[in-house]
């Protein structure tokens, strides 16, 4: 393990792809050639994860289980290593300094073994209880070396933050076995378990890398159309609109179904009202096995999609009670078909799969909506397009090259999404929080309002949309500003500085003074032309929020149906971004 943590640290510590792809392909074939039973998991170790993409299970150890094991072995208070994970961005950074200061006490650790992690992940999986996970934990910190401590926690927190993800992990494995990486992105699209690409790229089999029913394939990307400048759109397209919902593949047979969400894994338990119809209806052969792709929404008795925040509550649970079931139906959108009866069809072109998709849904239950499709006439009438989807509840518009065969994992030109921003906001920046990781030193994080009469109240927190060097300068300008001593990273400032901010749209938000949150809100441009007195007020977002419900992008729903959170004139929104941190909140 300690070869294996090594190999992280030199990918953590340098910023050149070049390197880390050199340290963590020398960890590859080390493993390979000392432990081969062990590759898989490793591999999967590198980018974060501890079980096999196909796996239903769940390690169910958060941060705060974490914490209490390493403050536990380590013998550190919960406030000092509390302290030394904010200073660092990093709980996994703060434990391997705990466990290195601990050392100091202690007789050395045995180190941990490939087999133990391992080990770990599967005790962690395979028990609901707390007290054995904590004892599994604990057993495991230790045994750590500093630098495998460091490690082993964040990967069980999922998050390895060596800037070392999948691309840069499949480079690694092309040379680490001396393949071509070409057939490693391939391989990666039918397989996605980044042990199972490992283990056919070292035994030379990565050509029989091949769609199979039960293990999740990639999913195809669109590419946004303003970055596909080049994009031809004179060669046929279809135009479907773009759903807000849940990314799911299934995967249908009489045997069973499977749901995979993107980045999420499997969520067949948490939507039984999707998987059981489906394996009623294949069981009783009136549906041939097949993988789909779509998207899993709650739509009105009409047909029309309700908002993300009508899903949102399903995600909340594991396994829904029959209240959420009740409140809260779904069904299934699909938009493509990726294999049937024993047949892969990634290969044909999306007219003809569009038309095998149409012909196995004939006998699907009532969850299984086929996504309307219909053929884009010109570029000159996206506009009337998109204004048309939006009046039907949808986020955008989809094209998809008639053309185009399904490229599992890719984000090419052949699927382009259109969205727009649905409007910006002159807003006031009232507080502002250290980043984590590279952001760890600068104030990047910053918590905004709008005017209510003479007061200001919080719409938001946004991080992204500035350069670096607009960080450094902002990160000065709000510590001049500062109405009292930093705590735990977050600094009150005085209302000086103003953003503009665009959003994709509004929500109800029990976080925000206002009542409201500016839904994936990204800074345009830092107005320094403004007054924070020109800042827009209240009366703003409230229309902004009734033109909303109005066309059906939202909905108001209740307290109960909304994610209860503090209030933001305390602590707004603290840290919500980084799973890592989340322990640490007053």
């Amino acid at each position: 393990m300690l070869g294996v943590a090594e190999a992280l640290l030199v990918a953590e510590r340098t910023r050149a792809r070049g390197a880390k792809v050199d340290a963590l392909a020398g960890a590859l074939v080390e493993v390979h050639r000392r432990e081969p039973e062990r590759l898989a998991f490793v591999t999967r170790f590198l980018t974060g994860t501890m079980l096999a993409t196909d796996d239903d299970r769940t390690l169910g150890a958060g941060g705060r289980l974490v914490f209490e094991a390493a403050a536990s072995v380590s013998g550190m208070s919960n406030a000092e290593l509390g302290a030394r994970a904010r200073k660092a961005g990093d709980l996994g950074t703060a434990i391997g300094e705990a466990i290195e200061e601990s050392l100091a006490r202690r007789a050395p650790p045995v180190g941990l073994r490939l087999e133990d992690a391992e080990r770990v992940a599967l005790e962690l999986a395979e028990t609901g209880s707390r007290a054995e996970k904590l004892l599994s934990l604990s057993w495991a910190f230790e045994r750590c070396s500093a630098l495998e401590a460091r490690y082993l926690a964040r990967a069980i927190l999922g998050e390895m933050r060596v800037g070392a993800k999948e691309g840069i992990v499949e480079d690694a494995i092309a040379k680490a076995f001396g393949v071509k990486l070409a057939e490693v992105r391939r391989a990666a699209g039918l397989v996605t378990d980044m042990g199972e690409l490992a283990r056919l790229a070292a035994h030379g089999r990565l050509d029989e890398a091949r769609v199979a029913l039960g293990r999740p394939l990639g999913f195809m990307l669109a590419t946004p159309i303003e970055t596909a400048r080049g994009a031809d759109l004179t060669a046929p397209h279809t135009i479907e609109d773009k759903i807000d919902g849940i990314r799911a593949q299934a995967h249908v047979s009489a045997g069973g179904v499977q749901l995979f969400a993107r980045g999420k894994g499997p969520v067949t338990k948490a939507f039984p009202d999707v998987a059981a119809p489906l394996h009623e209806a294949a069981r009783d052969g009136r549906l041939r096995s097949a993988i789909l792709d779509g998207e899993i929404v709650v739509m009105t008795a009409d047909g029309r999609p309700r908002p993300f925040s009508a899903v949102q509550p399903r995600l909340k649970k594991t396994e829904p009670d029959a209240e959420l079931l009740r409140d809260h139906p779904v069904r299934y959108v699909v938009y493509d078909i990726l294999f049937e009866g024993e047949e892969s069809l990634l290969g044909l072109p999306f007219l003809e799969r569009r038309a095998r998709l149409v012909r196995w849904a004939e006998q699907a239950p009532p969850c299984v909506v086929v996504h309307a499709s219909r053929p884009l006439l010109s570029k000159e009438t996206l506009d009337t397009e998109f204004d048309a989807a939006r009046a039907r509840g949808f986020e955008g518009l989809v094209l998809k090259r008639l053309d185009a065969v399904y490229a599992a994992g890719v984000r090419g030109f052949s699927w382009l999404k259109v969205k727009k921003a649905l409007a910006t906001l002159d807003v006031v920046v009232v507080a502002a929080e250290r980043g984590h990781g590279k952001r760890a030193g600068v104030l990047s994080d910053y918590t905004f309002a709008v005017r209510e009469g003479d007061a200001l109240v919080t719409v938001g927190k946004a991080y992204s949309g500035l350069t670096d060097e607009e960080i450094r300068g902002m990160t000065a300008r709000l510590e001049s500003l500062a109405l009292g001593e930093e705590q735990h990273g977050y600094l009150r400032v005085r209302p000086d500085v103003v953003l503009e901010v665009a959003f994709d749209g509004l929500q109800r938000s029990d976080r925000h003074s206002s009542g409201f949150a500016l839904r994936f809100p990204r800074i345009a441009r830092i107005r320094d032309d403004k007054k924070p007195a020109e800042a827009d007020g209240i009366d703003a977002v409230r229309a902004l929020w009734d033109a909303q419900l109005a066309s059906g992008h939202r909905e108001d729903l209740t307290a109960k149906d909304r994610k209860k959170g503090r209030k933001s004139g305390r602590r707004p929104d603290i840290r919500k971004k980084s799973k890592q941190l989340k322990l640490f909140e007053d």
